[in-house]
């Protein structure tokens, strides 16, 4: 069951990379459509408007634009294109063709029952006797989305298209029929399921989404309502379903959903905090970014709690190892602070001392979700990539908390880890004899060895690591790390090899379930190992 959460934490992550550019081009095309950012560079507003520059502009930030307004599509598509193990075009195909028909459903009946985009705007409402404030919430609960007035279901509506279309897909893609038939056989028979299976996701839609929406708002209000203590919670939790790559399940919704809060920009209703962010980075004002985004925090973490923990390593490391040390977290830290990728900091201490890290390391970052919205931090996630788009408005941002925040942060990491490492002799980077090979004996090294050629590749290295191409069933990849499914786990070599011979960061295990973490490159090894497997 922990596998099957982790690969759909892991599907939920596809459309990260289609996210982060579009953050940027926003970023970019909002900033230099903007009389306010234009003007305070030196520029005449009405001579810039007319040229060139400006439509090169616009268009960026179009191209922004059109990631966040179809999110719920390209979660159908990455969801169904991830979960399916074989033939993964058609799957993609077939989510498209499925997500179609589910808003056509819905449209068509909201329209038998008289519901239009003309009859549920506010104004409507209230003229039907709701109170302007529960005309507001039955309003939102209705979008037009590629053409069709439909539900508002965003990406919960995509996630489960995704689902239904990847069931479908591992169920029948390879399905034998008469030869009367036979045309619509194996892959063929995907979309047409597919076609159905988005019809009756638009039925349940249709029945079921004004009582989920209206309970994702109380929820989001339950959770607003908290205040600090609920800014803690959520914190917390997100930092401790890393480990076990669930986050995505609570921080998506947060970030795309109702379940992050609403908010009026610029005319349009826009769910979801991150999804609220952006629309504020696009939008000519000059207002601040949303505090309450729960992310004032990424940056506590990425950017002084983690380089303080590295300090604390290095400086508790072997006096000869410390060269050796430094070469490691360097580089670890940079991914942090740039990239946002936390995992092979997090995955130095986790092994030695887990307790370390749920007990310590969490509600650390808890705390730090508390002071950063405390003190008002207006910011776009926590790393300088997903930062750069909004340093064109700076206007939008508060930082000056990070002033203080930061260091605090930093030299109390090094000292709590620096007193916890030595107090109970962790065995953190550079503190054990790394010439040793440990956690397996020698003949499990040599059995391992011969599976590896001279010459090989690493991705060689890895498929033979992993117990060879039989032992594989499964094998993908999330933002920082290999997950695949083994029928054997003990024809699995162990963590010291991974580490020193198959330049990983450490594994997560549970049952049949491995995760290896590459950081920033696993893309690219996932791409080397998955070609040689045929996948």
């Amino acid at each position: 069951m922990r596998e099957k959460f982790q690969q759909f934490g892991k599907a939920m992550l596809v459309s990260l990379s289609l996210i982060a550019i579009g953050g940027l081009l926003l970023g970019l095309g909002g900033a230099m459509t903007s009389e306010l950012t234009v003007s305070s560079l030196g520029f005449e507003w009405g001579t810039y408007r007319d040229s060139i520059f400006y439509a090169i502009f616009a268009i960026i930030k179009s191209l922004g634009q059109v990631i966040f307004s179809n999110l719920s599509i390209l979660y159908a598509v990455g969801v169904a294109f991830s979960l399916s193990q074989r033939e993964q075009g058609w799957a993609g195909f077939s989510a498209v063709v499925a997500y179609l028909t589910m808003q056509i459903t819905i449209n068509t009946l909201l329209n038998i029952n008289g519901l239009t985009a003309e009859t549920t705007t506010i104004d409507a409402f209230v003229g039907q006797g709701f109170s302007r404030i529960e005309a507001a919430k039955l309003s939102s609960l209705y979008t037009t989305e590629l053409g069709y007035f439909t539900y508002r279901t965003g990406i919960f509506g995509g996630i489960l298209i995704g689902i239904i279309v990847s069931t479908i897909h591992r169920r029948f893609y390879n399905i034998k029929l008469p030869l009367a038939m036979a045309f619509f056989a194996g892959t063929r028979s995907v979309p047409v399921l597919s076609l159905f299976g988005g019809a009756l996701a638009g039925g349940f839609f249709y029945v079921a989404w004004p009582a989920i929406g209206n309970g994702l708002g109380d929820l989001a209000a339950l959770i607003y309502s908290s205040g600090l203590f609920g800014t803690f919670i959520y914190s917390y939790v997100v930092e401790s379903l890393i480990p076990f790559g669930l986050h995505p399940l609570l921080s998506v919704p947060m970030r795309w959903t109702e379940l992050g809060g609403s908010m009026v920009i610029d005319g349009q209703l826009v769910v979801g905090n991150s999804a609220i962010q952006l629309a504020q980075l696009a939008s000519p004002s000059t207002e601040k970014l949303l505090v309450r985004a729960f992310m004032g925090h990424a940056w506590i973490i990425n950017a002084a709690i983690y380089p303080g923990i590295a300090l604390a390593m290095y400086h508790t490391a072997k006096p000869e190892n410390k060269k050796a040390v430094a070469a490691i977290l360097i580089p670890a830290i940079i991914a942090t602070v740039f990239f946002g990728i936390t995992e092979p900091m997090l995955f130095t201490f986790l092994f030695v001392a887990p307790w370390l890290y749920f007990v310590i390391h969490a509600p650390m970052v808890g705390v730090a979700g508390v002071l950063a919205e405390f003190f008002q931090v207006s910011v776009f996630q926590g790393n300088i990539k997903d930062l750069l788009p909004f340093l064109f408005r700076p206007e939008k941002l508060y930082l000056v908390p990070y002033l203080f925040l930061l260091p605090a942060f930093f030299v109390i990491s090094y000292f709590l880890y620096r007193f916890f490492i030595l107090k109970f002799n962790l065995m953190t980077p550079g503190r054990d004899d790394e010439n040793e090979i440990r956690l397996n004996t020698k003949k499990e090294y040599e059995e391992y060895l011969k599976d590896v050629k001279e010459g090989d590749t690493l991705a060689h290295r890895i498929i033979a690591g992993l117990g060879g191409e039989d032992n594989i069933t499964e094998l993908d990849n999330c933002i920082s790390r290999l997950r695949v499914i083994v029928k054997d786990p003990a024809l699995v070599v162990v963590d010291s090899i991974w580490k020193k011979e198959l330049k990983a960061s450490g594994t997560i295990r549970k049952d049949k379930g491995i995760q290896i973490i590459y950081g920033p490159k696993v893309a690219e090894i996932s791409v080397d190992v998955r070609g040689l497997l045929g996948y």
